[in-house]
């Protein structure tokens, strides 16, 4: 795991890298302009969403290579199985729970941080601009599915071989905040320890149920109210 940890990195930082230098590079070459006509506000969301392709389709094929070494189907391996499918029922209603507590969370935070705000809702609403069908894709779909085969089948099925259920869910759960918060500079004390609740949750539920898939389910469910809520609540309007 430390030796994918380690190749990882480049690799995901060539997934931003790539998708940045051909953009900037049709962009200043006018061809950006010439095919949209408002420049680099109508790309943006295309942009965003071609870096999420990439970044995520990096860090699944380096997990997947890594899986496959160990011998046997590299997807079974990272919990890809079957699961009883009133746990998935019961995903979406769990993920508006879960949403609400960790809104509650970040609200309780924030006057004791300076009235520190949540600056995701504006990075997404900026990154995608009129164009939420790319969002839900981007942050509901593709997030969702690689993530938990990342934290869940990969970081926390690898650590629960060692440490046992509740020091791999709590070390799991903690790279998850990290690694979220910290892509959203100077918010980690605000969004580190809601994050950190959502990786528990996520990991509980495939610990109970030895399935990804309805923590997939409930990640995308989590995911796309936060989206909802973003583009419903006119919040690019408000950022500065």
């Amino acid at each position: 795991m430390t030796l994918a940890v380690i190749i990882a990195l480049p690799g995901v930082i060539a997934a931003y890298l790539v998708p940045t230098l051909v953009v900037l590079a049709l962009h200043q070459a006018g061809v950006v302009r010439a095919l949209s006509g408002r420049g680099w506000t109508a790309i943006s969301p295309y942009y965003s969403f071609a870096t999420t392709i990439c970044f995520y389709g990096v860090l699944l094929a380096i997990v997947l290579v890594f899986a496959s070494r160990h011998g046997g189907g590299a997807w079974a391996q990272l919990g890809l199985r079957r699961f009883a499918l009133w746990v998935a029922i019961l995903m979406p209603p769990f993920a508006l729970i879960l949403q609400l507590l960790t809104g509650l969370l970040s609200a309780l935070l924030s006057p004791l941080l300076g009235g520190l705000k949540n600056p995701q809702g504006c990075d997404i609403s900026r990154a995608f601009g009129a164009d939420p069908y790319l969002a839900v894709i981007s942050i509901a779909v593709i997030a969702p599915v690689v993530e938990e085969i990342v934290f869940r089948g990969f970081i926390y099925g690898g650590l629960r071989q060692r440490w046992g259920v509740t020091v791999s869910i709590l070390v799991s759960s903690l790279g998850f905040a990290l690694a979220h918060s910290l892509s959203v500079g100077g918010s980690i004390l605000l969004l580190g320890p809601s994050l950190f609740l959502a990786g528990v949750a996520l990991a509980f539920v495939y610990e109970r149920s030895r399935s990804l898939l309805p923590g997939i389910v409930l990640h995308a469910s989590f995911n796309l109210i936060a989206v909802i809520a973003i583009f419903v609540a006119g919040t690019q309007a408000s950022c500065h």
